[in-house]
């Protein structure tokens, strides 16, 4: 006859060997979730790029189309700052917004005239991702209001991380304002400016080395001064249907479409009349043959004059003489 223990061999983890597994599985945690960050702003980082891809082809549409790049700003001179279109609502049929391009009359009455229309505005408040960056936490509108033409309450549209080339140095409506100033080499030599009109033959340093369109962010993390004149210490993104522009001579409005090299990529100064990114070293941009480059913030751009004189600002001037071959 078997005989049996009364005691039975039980198997099991010690509590020691419990805190070990969990310890290990913490760990495992720890590395994987940066390798989980990593990827999804890798992911991030290709839509972004796509975006400005598919801004490339709707420009190049529009350039065979009428000869000629859309201008920065459509502009009628009223003294009001009152809403005229800019360069990215023209392209809205060849990104796959034809319905809303039409809606919106866009080639029949101004942006002013557009904002009087409750069901117009309705329609300008709404998201359009390809608009914008997804590493670019954005508002639902933006904080830079546009007038209507009645003068009536002041109005608030979408949201766009992605500006015109407006030049290398600061925003001036016309090359005689820039002079009158005392700046010039460096004003109004962009691809986009008040009323534009440029073909790609006029770009004569050579498509591939200049830029057409470039990010801009909605806030810097590595900016500490607080909001001030009309957001100027902190982008603040940009506009997709238009801005505010006044009668006189001045920018004001045309940096919530356009961008220019004043201050540095992701840099301090007047980050919100220039290019900057959610990306860490720099942002991406489209060059004028439709190709997409992510350009380092340490790129040459020692900016203090408006004279032509580092890669950033040839990359921006359309026909400096003086093309660049790396960068």
């Amino acid at each position: 006859m078997k005989r049996t223990s009364a005691f039975r061999k039980v198997s099991g983890f010690t509590l020691i060997e419990l805190l070990v597994v969990i310890a290990i599985i913490a760990i495992l945690i720890a590395l994987l979730l940066p390798a989980v960050q990593q990827a999804r702003e890798a992911a991030r980082r290709s839509s972004c790029k796509n975006n400005l891809k598919q801004i490339g082809i709707a420009l190049h549409n529009y350039h065979d189309l009428f000869s000629k790049l859309p201008p920065g700003i459509v502009e009628f001179y009223d003294s009001g700052d009152r809403g005229n279109w800019g360069w990215a609502a023209y392209i809205l049929p060849s990104m796959e917004q034809s319905t809303l391009y039409n809606s919106l009359r866009i080639s029949e009455i101004s942006l002013a005239e557009a904002l009087d229309d409750p069901a117009m505005v309705t329609a300008m408040k709404q998201s359009y991702p390809a608009f914008q960056c997804p590493s670019t936490p954005v508002p639902e509108q933006t904080d830079r209001d546009i007038n209507p033409l009645s003068g009536g309450p002041d109005v608030f549209l979408t949201v766009s991380t992605y500006v015109g080339n407006g030049g290398s140095w600061r925003l001036y409506k016309t090359k005689a304002a820039a002079a009158s100033a005392g700046r010039n080499e460096g004003c109004v030599n962009g691809v986009f400016w008040s009323n534009s009109n440029v073909r790609f033959r006029d770009i004569t340093d050579g498509t591939t080395n200049t830029i057409l369109v470039g990010e801009r962010t909605w806030e810097l993390t590595n900016l500490s001064t607080p909001l001030s004149f009309k957001g100027r210490t902190h982008p603040h993104a940009a506009h997709i249907f238009g801005t505010a522009t006044a009668a006189s001579n001045t920018y004001y409005g045309m940096a919530d479409v356009l961008g220019v090299g004043e201050s540095h990529i992701n840099g301090p100064g007047y980050p919100r009349n220039s290019f900057s990114s959610a990306h860490t070293g720099g942002a991406h941009f489209l060059l004028c043959d439709g190709s997409v480059r992510f350009i380092s913030e340490n790129i040459d751009h020692l900016k203090s004059t408006s004279a032509v004189d580092s890669t950033f600002d040839r990359l921006l001037g359309r026909a400096d003489g003086d093309p660049i071959d790396e960068f």
